[in-house]
């Protein structure tokens, strides 16, 4: 919260309540199972679909970039849903009570934008030292995979501090408040640790069900088994979608509720461009 004291402009910091907010984050699909259904339904049949469509491509030798066909379906495909579940998290129903399913307005597109710079910025940091520690472990050149590994882990630490400052970019943008990446740098600071451990513990569960899963299930070989066990780490990844509303709140938290009335905001947000 901003105060202006004695003409110079000081700045408290508001401290965020991590496990209060991971437990409303990880509590809001069991709150709004309805909406997760609605809204979160056919983005998970669609990404079956897809990964059906790789998966047979892979067998056939037909694509070698089956991983990242499937990420870029996800994005597309759940980034009204991640636009809808960031807005019922800070403002709850009466927010999205005119949004469709799966519709695309400027507001979609200006996030999935968002989302792809972040993901090309992942690539830039970590990429070529990702290519050049596979290159060294082909030719058995130790040297260069321990230089390599060195800049790898500082392109994901760069990454990931770039990350959590710039988190607010994305509840921003799905209320429609996005006022630039220097107003989103700003209004983190001071509470780096503390976003950083709400991001983690609020993806935390479903990343661990998922290793218990692939560790209880195992390798089984094409079939009824491996396409169950498809759709269950399908349904996990598209589950921990929902995780995002543990910075959205956090951004509610900072930004909204210390500086402006969120019954008025309330009111605005369900209007579509």
């Amino acid at each position: 919260m901003n105060k202006q004291t004695n003409g110079q402009r000081r700045f408290t910091v508001i401290e965020l309540p991590v496990f209060s907010i991971v437990a409303d984050s990880l509590g809001l699909p069991f709150k709004y199972l309805s909406e997760l259904v609605k809204y979160g339904g056919v983005p998970f049949l669609l990404m079956l679909v897809v990964s059906a469509i790789s998966f047979m491509l892979v067998r056939e030798d037909v694509s070698r970039y089956a991983a990242s066909v499937l990420m870029v379906a996800h994005f597309a495909l759940f980034t009204p849903f991640s636009v809808t579940w960031s807005k019922l998290a800070i403002f709850g129903r009466p927010a999205i009570a005119t949004d469709p399913p799966l519709a695309y307005s400027r507001t979609q597109w200006l996030y999935l934008l968002a989302t792809t710079v972040m993901v090309i910025s992942l690539v830039i940091l970590a990429g070529p030292s990702v290519g050049l520690v596979r290159y060294g472990q082909r030719n058995f050149d130790n040297e260069i995979v321990m230089v390599a590994g060195m800049l790898m882990v500082a392109g994901l630490v760069l990454f990931a501090i770039g990350f959590v400052r710039l988190a607010f970019v994305f509840p921003a943008i799905a209320i429609r408040k996005y006022a630039g990446i220097s107003a989103a740098w700003k209004q983190t600071r001071g509470n780096i640790e503390r976003l950083a451990a709400i991001i983690v513990l609020s993806y935390a569960p479903y990343f661990v069900v998922r290793q218990i899963l692939d560790s209880l299930i195992g390798y089984h070989p094409p079939g009824l088994a491996a396409a169950a066990r498809g759709c269950l780490d399908m349904l996990l990844v598209a589950m921990a979608t929902t995780a995002l509303a543990g910075p959205a709140l956090a951004y509610k938290r900072i930004v909204l509720d210390e500086h402006e009335e969120a019954p008025a905001l309330g009111g605005e947000t369900p209007s579509r461009e």
